[in-house]
């Protein structure tokens, strides 16, 4: 009645709740399995019939296991508003000394961040009670979360003994099930591992690296468009930017390791598409220790005398870092119509794929003699080789990159040494397309003389 007469003075309406009493237990559920039960108790002294309260209070704080915040396994019980009110309601003080045996509660709560203690009682947890906490995280979604049961005890269901759910957390507390105050300890960090890292998961998202002198951010557009298409939530880093699932994070020339580690840093990244630059390479290196498909466009007489590179072959030496990093199964795709890039193969422990405009290139049908992997562009079509195999993808006019393969015929037959004549015709398609490294005759001579 007095609870009702103060509510007035608030609403005109009010929530009666039963009354329910027990002691406070904690269950943990991670990835909807039940791993273990602890019985926490408020903060408390018991009393010796000899000592005031607060002498009590002091001597606890003694154990080496209580410090203070979450340092250690234990928080030191301190005196605030909550404690002097539950003294008042027995009407003790601090000074007060308790009979002997008395448990003295300090604190209204069982948390351990305010001094209360744990105790396992996992090997004591009635079935019914595990069904029941299993089936609490899966209606509300929680693959980690911890209920809060206030019962008699946890060996009988919860639903004859008169106990009830309290509340369920989103991010319960590891330390009273670690290291409980008595019981054994359980080791709740494996199942967490387990659940982030299943057993025959490698636990990385896939990375596409992408270098090379030109065509790399058109490359890693394309190759992270396919990606989405796939169904994955794709992040990528090119020139121009960083993009997170298509929407611009980060403006500006995002070539380098600092970028690439923004998209991996992503928690809605499963995907990854990195452009790498000569530049992030000299001056940071990579992002990444290894990646699952390292792709070499080509490499061309652009940026020359800048960091030390003064030669095609130097610049080859500093791509050539991005296809060592490719796992043992992983792919590394190469040009085979560009020499240097061809060349990085012979240093590679991981599989080779091959690309090339033209379908008679003698190194792609040694590569697939002998059962390897390529694509080139054969009669108007993209074809993907593998042995005698053939199949063709799709004609490169219905490709709208390509202007109805307009663009490939530059590619085809253009040396990126005779550009200039062919410069225009380039600018008439509207294109930014760069010639790949097909050396014509001429070129060929002056770079063997």
């Amino acid at each position: 009645m007095k609870a009702l007469e103060a509510a007035k003075q608030y609403s005109r309406s009010v929530i009666v709740e039963k009354y329910i009493t027990g002691f406070d237990f904690r269950c943990l559920v991670i990835n909807y399995k039940f791993i273990c039960a602890a019985l926490r108790t408020p903060a408390a002294v018991t009393g010796d019939g000899v000592h005031n309260i607060q002498w009590l209070i002091d001597e606890t704080n003694n154990d080496p296991r209580r410090g203070f915040g979450h340092e250690k396994v234990l928080t030191r019980i301190t005196i605030d508003a909550f404690t002097q009110k539950m003294l008042d309601e027995k009407g003790y003080t601090l000074e007060t000394v308790p009979p002997q045996g008395e448990l003295v509660l300090l604190k209204p709560t069982a948390n351990l961040s305010t001094g209360g203690t744990s105790t396992d009682v996992t090997d004591e947890v009635h079935p019914a009670n595990i069904f029941m906490a299993e089936r609490i995280a899966r209606i509300i979604g929680l693959d980690i979360c911890g209920i809060d049961i206030m019962a008699a005890d946890l060996r009988t269901p919860i639903s004859e003994n008169g106990g009830a759910v309290l509340e369920v957390n989103a991010a319960p507390g590891f330390r009273m099930h670690i290291e409980p105050s008595y019981g054994l300890p359980r080791n709740v960090a494996e199942p967490v591992v387990d659940m982030l890292f299943p057993k025959g998961s490698v636990g990385r998202i896939p990375i596409i690296a992408i270098t090379g002198t030109n065509g790399k951010t058109t490359t890693t557009r394309l190759t992270a468009h396919i990606a989405k298409s796939a169904g994955k939530k794709v992040g990528y880093t090119t020139s121009d930017g960083v993009y997170i699932q298509n929407q611009l994070m980060m403006k500006g020339d995002c070539t380098g390791p600092i970028s690439s580690a923004f998209v991996l840093k992503d928690p809605t990244v499963d995907f990854a598409v990195l452009e790498c630059a000569r530049g992030g390479l000299l001056k940071a290196g990579l992002a990444f220790q290894n990646c699952e498909i390292a792709i070499v466009t080509n490499v061309a007489a652009d940026h020359m005398g800048l960091s030390g590179i003064n030669t095609l072959e130097q610049m080859a030496k500093v791509k050539t870092v991005v296809p060592e990093t490719v796992f043992p199964h992983g792919y590394a795709i190469l040009n085979a119509d560009d020499d240097l890039v061809f060349q990085m193969r012979e240093n590679l422990t991981c599989n080779i794929g091959l690309f090339s405009m033209d379908e008679n290139n003698p190194r792609i049908q040694r590569h697939c003699a002998k059962g390897g992997l390529a694509t080139v562009y054969e009669n108007g079509y993209i074809t993907i080789m593998k042995g005698t195999w053939k199949i063709r993808v799709m004609a490169v006019k219905d490709v709208p990159l390509t202007y109805e393969g307009k663009a490939c015929i530059i590619y085809r037959t253009v040396c990126p040494q005779c550009w200039q004549p062919i410069y225009t015709a380039i600018l008439r398609l509207k294109t930014s397309v760069r010639p790949s490294p097909v050396l014509c005759p001429q070129a060929r001579k002056r770079r063997a003389g």
